[in-house]
């Protein structure tokens, strides 16, 4: 009889432990945008990527303790911050394999959690890479690209199959995008193409990273997608984008510091802002410079409460102003 009420207990206690660990799992379910991965119908060389976001929704530290996949055929890097406080995000970059492995393939990213408490979330990721369609290189890379300048990048897209296999269109949702696309040649079941990627000169400063789409005649597969990526450095530096005014009460001054530097000489010709314009007095140098120092007198309106304000930037023969941000608190 002993025997048999150990047993029991044995069995009581592995339950017990078993719900725990499931529970403690259900947790971190919600902290993710997505619940599945799925790049679609891709082409064999091509370079597929899309970002997972992770956000904190809880009342305490979350912290991301590693990431894998579990088929080599994808790939999860770590996070771009593994330890989030609440409310704060992350993001987590997935790839698939598309040298090594072809037609469908199914995996899961896997990210473990060790704070507050143990967790691991499982994403299912699914990809048909075709064999019959090849790009050299993977994916279009501008790279870094100087403000005002432009880009201009080539794709070679290689098919294998019917010798009347044609792309019809290109789809792209940038505006400050643009493709030309030509025949190469075609012979014995085999079409050559050269896709040629345009980077308008007035896109913004800032990270580039979208996907246009080819249209096939294909009837079962028609769309493969392209990646698109880069990022335009800034011309001129604002430094620091974010200022930070100390507390203070209505009539006070303070002089908060700005410093711009470009490439090469520029003038300013006015710093405003649109609501509290009558609140900052800058005085501005009359000649071109590379760097700029300008200090901001603020004086602090009667109202009182949270104020947050983007100063707008004029520089002399530049079409797009530069903005940064200035915020405090009037008490």
């Amino acid at each position: 009889m002993s025997g048999i009420v150990k047993s029991v207990g044995v069995v009581v206690a592995f339950a017990v432990l078993t719900g725990s660990a499931s529970a403690q799992g259900s947790w971190a379910d919600g902290l993710f945008d997505t619940k599945k991965i799925d790049f679609g119908v891709v082409a064999t060389g091509s370079d597929t990527a899309q970002v997972v976001r992770v956000k904190n929704t809880t009342s305490q530290p979350v912290h991301i303790s590693g990431t894998s996949t579990s088929c080599a055929c994808a790939h999860a890097d770590p996070p771009a911050k593994s330890l989030l406080q609440p409310g704060e995000e992350t993001t987590i970059e997935v790839s698939m394999n598309t040298r090594q492995f072809k037609q469908r393939k199914d995996s899961n990213l896997i990210v473990h959690f060790d704070a507050p408490q143990y967790a691991q979330v499982r994403i299912p990721i699914t990809a048909y890479i075709r064999t019959d369609v090849v790009f050299d290189p993977g994916r279009v890379r501008f790279g870094n690209v100087d403000f005002g300048s432009g880009a201009e990048m080539k794709v070679n897209i290689a098919y294998a199959g019917r010798q009347d296999w044609e792309i019809e269109d290109i789809k792209i949702n940038h505006k400050n995008l643009a493709a030309t696309l030509k025949e190469v040649n075609r012979s014995g079941g085999r079409v050559n193409y050269e896709l040629t990627m345009k980077l308008d000169p007035v896109t913004r400063p800032g990270r580039l990273r979208d996907m246009i789409t080819l249209v096939t005649d294909d009837k079962r597969n028609p769309y493969v997608p392209v990646m698109v990526e880069g990022v335009v450095v800034p011309d001129i530096a604002v430094t620091p984008e974010n200022i930070q005014i100390r507390p203070l009460k209505p009539g006070e001054t303070t002089t908060v510091r700005v410093v711009l530097r470009g490439k090469k000489p520029f003038l300013i010709e006015d710093i405003d802002c649109e609501s509290m314009s009558d609140c900052f007095k800058v005085q501005l140098k009359e000649s071109p410079n590379v760097l700029h120092i300008v200090d901001m007198q603020f004086s602090a309106p009667e109202k009182p409460g949270r104020f947050m304000e983007q100063m707008v930037v004029k520089v002399a023969g530049r079409s797009e102003p530069l903005r940064f941000q200035v915020s405090g608190q009037i008490n």
